[in-house]
């Protein structure tokens, strides 16, 4: 998407997003959490894999709360990667930028591994389903054995009949997981929403199968509300 190589538009996304960091705390400290824990556990580098780091909110999170972390983060868009190089300046060499397209994503362009783990943040429904599948066995190339990939991201509803279930789960729980009351209040709605965002997500169901393709050898959605899903997986 275009947009995202706009320096305004990469500022205005960035300051939008800070301003609303209330309505995002749960899914985001869960994912600190468990990159913490998992880290001070796990005998995997301490190494971190930011895929689609944007303007580094996340990086700057997890290279402030976890300590003798380093980290690698990749986007596509020269704009938001300028704003996480001015975030995260302070970080020295703890933290690498690079950039690159997932579309076209190869192993080759993910420097500094093998990696202890690896997130996806609100990234990778914004491409292709070819995409995707990129992002998912180059990160699985790049992991540690016993390395954790994080997806955090939009999934499809890709059960239409249960609408009004979700539209009760977004009512209640929708503003503590990414904003999710503003997702529609029918499905032409919804669809019309995702589509004019420019979103491409896939389901739960070929999320989870996306990552089994990969080669990763446990997968599980650990945390799921609405259609916003936390799935995590382990390289053999």
């Amino acid at each position: 998407m275009q947009q995202w190589h706009d320096p305004d538009f990469a500022r205005r996304w960035t300051e939008r997003n800070e301003s609303s960091a209330t309505d995002r705390q749960t899914p985001l400290d869960l994912l600190v959490q468990i990159l913490a824990d998992y880290l001070n556990t796990v005998p995997v580098p301490r190494r971190v894999l930011d895929l689609g780091c944007g303007p580094g909110l996340i990086a700057g999170r997890i290279l402030g709360e976890i300590p003798r972390t380093t980290l690698v983060g990749v986007d596509g868009s020269p704009a938001m990667l300028e704003l996480a190089r001015e975030r995260l300046a302070s970080y020295g060499e703890r933290c690498v930028l690079t950039q690159a397209s997932f579309d076209t994503l190869t192993p080759d362009d993910l420097v500094g591994g093998p990696f202890g783990a690896a997130i996806a943040v609100r990234a990778i429904h914004n491409c292709s389903d070819e995409g995707k599948r990129r992002v998912l066995r180059s990160a699985r190339a790049v992991l540690a054995p016993g390395g954790l990939f994080l997806l955090l991201d939009r999934i499809r509803l890709a059960t239409p009949a249960l609408f009004p279930v979700y539209r009760s789960v977004w009512d209640l729980l929708g503003p503590t997981f990414f904003g999710q009351e503003r997702e529609g209040r029918s499905v032409d709605e919804h669809e019309r929403r995702v589509a004019a965002a420019g979103d491409q997500p896939g389901s739960s169901e070929q999320n989870l199968l996306w990552l089994r393709e990969a080669g990763f050898a446990e997968v599980a959605a650990v945390y799921v509300v609405g259609v916003r899903a936390l799935i995590a997986a382990v390289a053999p």
